[in-house]
C-alpha cells in the first residue's frame, strides 16, 4: 500500500479540525452550563452559548473569516487529551506516571507487532539507502531528518547550512542559518512521572531561498528523492547567486543576431521577460 495514500489532504485536514472544533464546543458548552448552573445562573445553557461565542469567535471585520491568532481564546481543534478534559493537569503524579507507562507499553507492543516490524524494516532500508547516497555525495551532510506535519531536514550542502520544512503540502528551504539571539522552550524528554522536561535552545534562522508545494518537480516520495530535491535546490540557488550572467555565448543565436539572451547560458536564470 502507498503510504502517501494514508496521509490526509489539506482539505481533509481542515475538515477534521472543524469536526473536532464542533465537538469541542459541545463539550465545553455542557461543562460551562454545569458551572453556571452551580452558580445559580438562570437559563445557564443559553448563557453558556453567549459566553463561548464572546470568548472564542473572533473574525476578520472585512472578510468574516475566523481569526486563528493565538492572542484570542480558542476551542481545541483536535481531540487531544479528550479536548482538554483529560489533560495531565487533571491527574496526580502517580496517575501521570501510570499513564506514561501505558503509552510506553503500547508503543513497545506496536513495534513488536507484524506491522511494526514491517515499518521498522522499511525505515532501516530507507536509512541505509540514504547513507549509501550520502557516501557518493561528499559535499552533503544530513544532521537530522524526519517527522510528519512537519517534516524537517537539517544539514549542509557544500559548506552552506540548510533547513527544510514541509507542513500541509507546503515547504520552504533556508540556507546559511544564523543565531537570532532568541531562545525557544524545547522538549528535553519525559521523566518516569510522565511530566515533560524542557530546555532552552537558541533559535536559528537563514535566508529563504525557495518555497513551493509537494507537487513540485522532483519532490519525490522517498528519503533519497527528498534529499536529492533539497540538495539540487540549494546548489542551483548558490550557482545562480554567484553567476555573472553573461549576456551572450560564443556561437549562440543571440551572438549571431546581436541580441540579448532571455536565459543565462551559464546558470539558466531568466534574464529578460517575454
Amino acid at each position: 500500500m502507498d503510504d502517501d495514500a494514508l496521509l490526509p489532504t489539506a482539505a481533509e485536514y481542515q475538515e477534521r479540525r472543524e469536526r473536532a472544533r464542533v465537538q469541542a464546543r459541545s463539550r465545553y458548552r455542557d461543562h460551562l452550563t454545569g458551572v453556571l448552573s452551580g452558580c445559580g445562573v438562570d437559563d445557564a445553557a443559553a448563557v453558556a452559548d453567549v459566553v463561548l461565542d464572546a470568548l472564542t469567535e473572533w473574525r476578520y471585520i472585512d472578510s468574516g473569516e475566523r481569526c486563528v491568532c493565538s492572542c484570542h481564546p480558542r476551542l481545541p481543534d483536535s481531540d487531544r487529551h479528550d479536548y482538554g478534559f483529560d489533560c495531565g493537569c487533571t491527574r496526580t503524579r502517580d496517575q501521570r506516571r501510570e499513564s506514561f507507562q501505558q503509552v510506553l507499553n503500547a508503543i513497545r507492543e506496536l513495534w513488536q507487532s507484524p506491522d511494526g516490524e514491517q515499518t521498522r524494516a522499511a525505515n532501516e532500508a530507507a536509512e541505509a539507502e540514504l547513507h549509501d547516497w550520502l557516501t557518493q555525495h561528499p559535499g552533503v551532510v544530513v544532521h537530522s531528518h524526519g517527522g510528519w506535519a512537519p517534516e524537517q531536514w537539517r544539514g549542509e550542502v557544500d559548506g552552506h547550512s540548510f533547513y527544510f520544512r514541509e507542513r500541509h503540502d507546503e515547504w520552504h528551504i533556508e540556507i546559511d542559518l544564523r543565531p537570532t539571539g532568541q531562545f525557544l522552550d524545547g522538549i528535553d524528554g519525559r521523566p518516569d512521572d510522565g511530566t515533560t522536561r524542557h530546555r532552552q535552545r537558541e533559535f536559528e534562522q537563514g535566508d529563504v531561498i525557495a518555497t513551493g508545494t509537494t507537487d513540485a518537480d522532483g519532490y519525490g516520495s522517498t528519503v533519497v528523492q527528498r534529499a536529492q530535491f533539497i540538495v539540487n535546490t540549494v546548489r542551483v540557488h548558490v550557482h545562480r547567486s554567484r553567476c555573472t550572467h553573461p549576456r551572450t555565448a560564443p556561437g549562440s543565436k543571440a551572438t549571431v543576431l546581436g541580441t540579448d539572451m532571455r536565459w543565462c547560458p551559464a546558470c539558466g536564470a531568466q534574464l529578460r521577460a517575454y
